[in-house]
């Protein structure tokens, strides 16, 4: 929890507050209908199919650049801006290929939104439920901030404790500290390369 709350008070800090038009429910309503489809079309689409149809939809939805920068921490002021670029670049694809490689099937399952609470400085949590075939829900809840006229996703919470974005800038800024900022890009795209089936 302490580890949310910190990287909850970081993005704070990088805020300017902006009006933002569409809801953050509709939002994730947008995502959660997205992910859906490519779950019922997953055999159909393949892996790339997957990722095309997903990726104008993340794209549009996620704050890819202001994660990328949570997730380096204070070494992203020691990154040029060609260094900036290769990082959101490799971390957006990466997140990406992730959905494309996690919601590969379909069985049942649906979405349902549970609510939106304001939450610190003009961000909003929208808890959601993914109803497996079993009936169990496992609760994804999006941390969203109002961004250049519009609602951007910064972070997922898996099942309503964990932060994804906490948990990346714990390995990411260990590995710099270790071995350097090529060595993370590095790491970043031979994920995505795992995540890729062959052929």
């Amino acid at each position: 929890m302490l580890r949310i709350l910190g990287v909850v008070a970081l993005l704070v800090s990088l805020m300017t507050p902006v009006y933002a038009a569409e809801s953050p429910r509709d939002k994730i309503a947008l995502l959660n209908a997205t992910l859906l489809d490519v779950m019922q079309s997953a055999d159909a689409l393949g892996f790339q199919g997957r990722y095309a149809k997903l990726q104008p939809v993340m794209t549009a939805l996620y704050d890819f650049s202001l994660m990328s920068r949570v997730a380096v921490g204070s070494y992203w002021t020691e990154l040029d801006e060609q260094s900036r670029t290769r990082l959101t670049d490799a971390f957006t694809r990466m997140s990406i290929a992730t959905y494309a490689a996690r919601f590969d099937g379909y069985s049942g399952e649906k979405f349902e939104i549970i609510s939106d609470e304001e939450s610190v400085r003009n961000t909003v949590l929208v808890k959601t439920d993914l109803i497996k075939s079993d009936g169990s829900p496992v609760a994804l809840n999006y941390l969203l901030r109002p961004a250049d006229g519009d609602w951007r996703i910064i972070d997922v919470i898996l099942d309503a404790r964990f932060s994804e974005l906490a948990r990346l800038r714990a390995d990411y800024t260990a590995m710099i500290q270790r071995e350097g900022f090529d060595r993370l890009v590095e790491t970043i795209e031979a994920r995505i390369i795992e995540l890729t089936p062959s052929g």
